[in-house]
């Protein structure tokens, strides 16, 4: 009996600190961060921070979530943080936000790791935030934008992002931890997804617009959108997409093939002072419009379209990489990580003089396409 109640007491015990939430703050006690801008203000060298806010007043069941702009300024990410208090009644709450905006002058000054040192270390913010590029003047530009699907740009954005690997293959999500990870990892640059403004239906509007290729924490320039794809591809990080080609000599391009998925493999050797890259790929994909008259029942015509289409995406991934070796000079493939990972021996000895290496490096790419659907039916 004694060993009951003693039972009894201790399980009541345990249900005590279960019976609330110790940092409980309602709705009108806190302002909702969806995403936030960094700009440097050249002049003071001060961060200024443009915070996309839930505006709670004026959304309803009618206007939808609405949101406005909070700006702020501080010699450090953090004070900027606090000072947007001195303008709102409640304290900003970031467990929310989808998206962190780096201003492109900040990022041509290598502020990437200054800027985002706060933001992994504060108990609130997630890890998982996405970080992007502004291709406008600044990043509040981005931010000041209206999404097509969403008010709240800063969700709009991030829906963006996780579509964007299934559907069009055009940037490569980037969260917070792995941008601090890979900024100080050996042998790896960084690359982000970038946006800018487009005119729709009269008005602007934000759209992704290929990948911020980065040298250390300076951006060195810019892959398009098409581009992106291929550095997709070279990395192993693409899911979607569409694949397009002639199905003649000439340059239009009348042909679509769907990526249904891929897997890339990539090695390396190191012979006589030199560093060759081998890339292969193997791409199942559908084959979604092709010019008319074309037999689709002919295992010919089919094994023609994806002769073509692996020769055309063998030069794609080439160009790229070759771009970035000569213009950028920036390994956002990883090669060099790769070899530290494999052979630190090796990484030990080749790390000085990577750079080098990384430039003259000879690239063989390998691809291999398979139309495993035509979605065209016998006698239809």
């Amino acid at each position: 009996m004694i060993k009951k109640i003693i039972c009894m007491v201790l399980s009541l015990a345990l249900l005590l600190p279960l019976t609330g939430c110790w940092s409980y703050h309602g709705l009108n006690e806190i302002t909702i961060v969806a995403g936030v801008g960094i700009d440097l203000d050249p002049s003071s060298g001060d961060y200024l921070l443009s915070c996309e806010i839930i505006d709670l007043a004026s959304t309803g069941k009618e206007t939808g979530v609405k949101s406005k702009i909070v700006d702020s300024r501080g010699a450090t990410i953090f004070e900027a943080v606090r000072n947007a208090k001195k303008r709102l009644v409640n304290k900003l709450y970031w467990g929310n936000a989808q998206v962190l905006v780096i201003g492109n002058q900040l990022a041509e000054q290598g502020g990437v790791s200054a800027a985002i040192n706060w933001f992994i270390s504060d108990a609130e913010c997630r890890e998982t935030v996405s970080i992007i590029v502004s291709q406008e003047k600044t990043a509040k530009d981005i931010l000041t934008l209206q999404g097509i699907d969403n008010s709240v740009v800063s969700f709009e954005i991030q829906k963006i992002i996780d579509d964007d690997q299934n559907t069009t293959g055009s940037i490569e999500p980037v969260p917070l931890y792995r941008v601090y990870n890979q900024l100080r990892s050996p042998g790896v640059c960084i690359s982000l997804p970038a946006f800018h403004q487009v005119i729709n239906n009269e008005k602007p509007t934000v759209e992704a617009n290929g990948e911020a290729v980065f040298k250390g924490e300076k951006l060195a320039g810019y892959l398009s959108a098409e581009e992106s794809k291929y550095y997709l591809f070279a990395k192993d990080a693409i899911n979607g997409g569409i694949l397009t080609l002639s199905s003649s000599e000439q340059d239009n391009q009348d042909v679509s093939l769907e990526i249904s998925k891929n897997k890339t493999k990539t090695s390396y050797s190191y012979k006589d002072g030199r560093i060759k890259e081998t890339i292969e790929t193997n791409t199942d994909v559908y084959l979604d419009e092709v010019k008319l008259g074309t037999d689709l029942l002919d295992q010919r015509e089919i094994s023609k379209l994806e002769t073509a289409a692996q020769k055309k995406l063998e030069n794609d991934i080439s160009d790229v990489i070759k771009k970035v070796q000569t213009e950028y000079d920036s390994d956002i493939f990883g090669y060099g990580n790769m070899i530290y990972k494999k052979d630190p021996v090796l990484w030990q000895q080749l790390s000085p003089k990577w750079d080098h290496l990384f430039q003259t490096a000879q690239i063989e790419v390998k691809s291999k396409i398979n139309i495993v659907n035509t979605s065209f039916l016998k006698h239809s």
